[in-house]
């Protein structure tokens, strides 16, 4: 395949990942919200492969495995604590692997940090990470240039502050 139709394939995947996460935030239970995230997963893990970004891919492949494992797991307990701190550790094993310079932080630190904040079950603590998190992606994302994964990762800032700071006036107001 030419590395032109490759850039276009994946950036076209990169986009269609955010259009379904955009989707995903419609969902109404945690178990809808997994599957229609696993979905947008795995459009971003093949952007990223069509990328050539072999971290943003290899790390995903263990995103869309924590999402399938989070979906039949009990929300809380050791189990599930357990369960992100393994996820977390594949994440770091597999992005040392796929390592490709000092960019490659960026997203292991960001993936292995989020997966332990999803394991909380706390919305609020969960948009907070967010905050860190998708800015750490966000700059691999330019890095990597995917033009999907810029739109998501500034979709999820924005929309994890929103929720933030609806939170604190709800409250405020309580």
């Amino acid at each position: 395949m030419m590395p032109q139709t490759q850039q276009i394939i994946g950036q076209a995947l990169g986009i269609l990942a955010t259009v379904i996460t955009v989707i995903s935030y419609q969902m109404n239970t945690k178990k809808s919200l997994l599957l229609v995230q696993t979905a947008a997963t795995t459009c971003t893990c093949l952007a990223y492969l069509f990328l050539g970004a072999a971290s943003g891919f290899a790390l995903n492949v263990v995103c869309i495995i924590r999402n399938v494992v989070f979906y039949f797991q009990k929300d809380s307990g050791k189990a599930h604590t357990l369960t992100a701190l393994a996820l977390a550790l594949a994440m770091v094993v597999l992005g040392i692997l796929s390592w490709q310079g000092p960019v490659s932080v960026l997203i292991i630190v960001a993936l292995a940090a989020n997966t332990v904040f999803l394991s909380f079950g706390d919305p609020q603590l969960l948009r907070k990470s967010i905050l860190g998190t998708s800015s750490l992606v966000l700059l691999y994302n330019i890095f990597v240039f995917s033009l999907g994964g810029i739109a998501n990762e500034a979709l999820s800032i924005v929309s994890s502050a929103a929720g933030i700071l609806r939170f604190r006036r709800e409250k405020k107001n309580a």
